[in-house]
């Protein structure tokens, strides 16, 4: 299946990824290398947990810890 996935903090154009059919949002960051400590992760705009299985067409966007002051 393939997945479209968005790193914000990253390069700005969406990348499309193939996956096996039952992949989990935690795939997609192994996939892509990202560590376990991204802080959200949304699937079609809702947050996601890393366990939630994923669907053909599914829009992926990883969003980075924040830090500020």
């Amino acid at each position: 299946m393939r997945i479209q996935v968005r790193v914000r903090g990253g390069p700005g154009e969406p990348t499309t990824v193939e996956l096996e059919d039952g992949a989990t949002v935690g795939a997609v960051l192994a996939h892509l290398g990202l560590p376990a400590a991204i802080s959200v992760c949304t699937v079609n705009g809702a947050v996601a947990s890393r366990t939630q299985r994923l669907r053909d067409g599914d829009r992926v966007e990883v969003h980075p810890p924040l830090a500020g002051g």
